[in-house]
């Protein structure tokens, strides 16, 4: 069988030394830039899993991947690859990597990061990098590669959501979902639909966005940044603070609806924001952790049957979404929007460009768009700038 041999280039290097080295197994962990990871599509098959970018876990860890340029490699678990050998440069800081079976060496465990990070690293700005954990196995026959990679793809201990779904925690929220739900939200883990593809909707996102909407909980000084910035800790709201959540079950469409409407326009209303500041409309895809795409071929807005042209950080979509908690009323123990408002015209009228000023001026400042959706400061002017038009409104 032909042999492979790659050069690649790291930033650290550490070979792990073990009580088994001496029976040659040996192992390596280094950090790489994902520019630098090399091309493994020809070295993939002691993978159980097939790595596939739709769904609820290449979603998030494509969202991570554009949301975190220094917190990527911390929150990443990382890839692991077996070889025949590793040789280490510590002169050029160059490891060279040797396959040569393809039963006993290649891909064995984060094939969904490395198809992820492969695809995503395209659309990386120039100046802009990503690093990634690489672990490497070197001097496993094959009965020992088959241990390795099975208990590596042993699935996690059983997430809460899948022992509230069993519980019918989500029983009541069900009744209220879009027309499809059943299709593309996942109550619990690894759930497909009837043709086997995993749902792409997580129940915690749904979660998430209650929580930003949830007046219980939050008011005009404490802001819910922790539905961006935690979706175990907003499950855990959920679980506590049930009846709080049931309030606004009657709006969750068109909270879902919102979400869609402000991913679909915010480039159309950074551009009148441009306009008014003299400035390119065209700047939006420059502005970090923003991705352009080829019409049609964007991130799907799912239950709108839509895609966007770029793909935008949530941490510029949930400050803004949860701005629109200031139009919320409480009438006969639920929440309704305040006024009469309609949401969609609101969104298209001044309040919409006026968010999204507020947001990129943010994160252009912060070159960062995990800490613009971190920054309590930026929830708070949002929510401010949403509340004084709905008191202005008649």
């Amino acid at each position: 069988m032909k042999k492979e041999t790659f050069i690649v280039k790291v930033f650290s290097f550490r070979n792990i030394e073990t009580p088994f080295s001496k029976n040659g197994h040996k192992n390596y962990y280094s950090v790489i830039d994902v520019n630098n990871l090399p091309d493994l599509k020809e070295w993939r098959e002691i993978n159980v899993r097939d790595p596939k970018l739709t769904g609820s876990v290449p979603k998030k860890i494509s969202a991570s991947f554009r949301d975190n340029d220094e917190m990527f490699l911390f929150m990443n678990r990382g890839i692991t690859i077996s070889v025949e050998s590793a040789v280490f440069n510590n002169k050029t800081s160059e490891l060279q990597l040797t396959f040569s079976n393809k039963e006993d060496h290649g891909l064995l465990d984060g094939g969904h990061t490395y198809t992820i990070i492969r695809e995503e690293a395209k659309h990386l700005h120039p100046e802009e990098t990503r690093y990634v954990k690489l672990e490497v196995l070197e001097g496993f026959v094959h009965d020992e590669i088959t241990d390795v990679v099975g208990a590596r793809n042993t699935s996690n201990q059983v997430k809460d959501q899948s022992l509230m779904e069993l519980d019918n925690r989500f029983e009541k929220l069900k009744d209220f979902m879009p027309r499809g739900y059943d299709k593309l939200v996942a109550f619990s883990e690894y759930e497909t639909d009837k043709e086997g593809n995993p749902k792409p909707i997580d129940i915690r996102d749904i979660i998430a966005i209650l929580t930003a909407f949830n007046k219980d909980l939050y008011n005009d000084v404490n802001q819910p940044v922790v539905a961006y910035s935690s979706k175990k800790a907003c499950l855990d709201k959920f679980k506590l603070n049930g009846p709080s959540y049931e309030k606004l079950y009657p709006l969750v469409k068109d909270i879902i609806k919102l979400y869609n409407a402000i991913y679909l326009n915010f480039p159309q209303f950074y551009g009148e924001v441009a306009r008014q500041k003299g400035k390119s409309k065209n700047g939006f895809g420059h502005i970090t952790g923003v991705t352009g795409y080829e019409k049609g071929k964007g991130p799907e807005l799912y239950f709108d049957d839509k895609r966007a042209d770029y793909a935008i950080p949530a941490g510029f979509i949930y400050p803004m979404l949860a701005a629109f908690r200031a139009f919320l009323e409480e009438e006969n123990g639920v929440y309704v929007w305040g006024k009469k408002a309609k949401m969609f015209d609101i969104l298209r009228d001044d309040l919409g460009v006026k968010l999204v000023g507020i947001i990129t001026e943010e994160a252009l400042k912060n070159q960062n768009p995990n800490k613009t959706g971190k920054s309590s400061l930026l929830w708070q002017n949002c929510y401010q700038t949403a509340e004084l038009f709905y008191l202005k409104m008649k």
